[in-house]
C-alpha cells in the first residue's frame, strides 16, 4: 500500500511538471511582485469595511438620538399646548393668546384648532342671526377672531387646546 502511495505521488509530480512551460518561472516572479500589492489592497478593503461598519453604527446612534429628541419635542409641544389657555378678558388679550396657542402647536394641531374654532363659530352664528348676521359681521370688517370673541369669548375663556377640541366635538 505504501508503494502505491509513492507511485501516485510521483506520477502526480511528473504530470504537473509536464504541464508546465518555460513561463512558470516568469509566473512565479509575477506572483512574487503582485503579492505585496494584493496584500495592500486586501488590507485597504478590510480597513474600508471596518470604517463602513463604524459609520453605520454611528449613523444608527445618531438616528436613535434624533428620534428620542423628536419624541421629547413632541411631548414638550403637547405640554405647552396644554399650558397655553385663551384669555378672553379683552379682544387684544384674546387675539394674542390665540396667536400664542397656535404658535405652540404642531402643523396638524394648528389645523385641528382652526377646524374646531370654525365649527364653533358656525354653530354660534346659526344661533345668533344665522348666515346673514355672519355676512354683516364680515362686511363690517370684523375678523374671525373678533367674531369668535363676540360670540364665544366667555365660553372660550381659560380653555386649552384640548378643551376647545372637546367643546367642538
Amino acid at each position: 500500500m505504501n508503494t502505491l502511495a509513492k507511485i501516485t505521488a510521483l506520477a502526480a509530480t511528473l504530470a504537473l511538471a509536464a504541464c508546465g512551460s518555460d513561463d512558470n518561472s516568469q509566473t512565479a516572479e509575477k506572483a512574487e511582485e503582485t503579492a505585496p500589492e494584493a496584500a495592500t489592497e486586501h488590507e485597504a478593503a478590510t480597513e474600508h469595511d471596518g470604517m463602513m461598519e463604524k459609520a453605520e453604527g454611528m449613523a444608527d446612534t445618531v438616528m436613535e438620538k434624533a428620534e428620542g429628541m423628536a419624541g421629547a419635542a413632541m411631548e414638550k409641544a403637547s405640554e405647552m399646548a396644554e399650558t397655553v389657555k385663551l384669555d378672553a378678558s379683552s379682544l387684544d388679550s384674546f387675539k394674542s393668546s390665540l396667536t400664542a396657542m397656535k404658535g405652540s402647536l404642531s402643523g396638524d394641531q394648528s389645523g385641528q384648532l382652526t377646524n374646531a374654532l370654525t365649527s364653533l363659530a358656525k354653530g354660534a352664528t346659526e344661533e345668533s342671526g344665522g348666515l346673514m348676521g355672519a355676512a354683516k359681521d364680515l362686511a363690517a370688517g370684523k375678523s374671525m377672531e373678533e367674531t369668535l370673541y363676540e360670540k364665544l369669548g366667555d365660553q372660550l375663556n381659560g380653555m386649552s387646546f384640548d378643551d376647545i377640541l372637546k367643546l367642538a366635538g
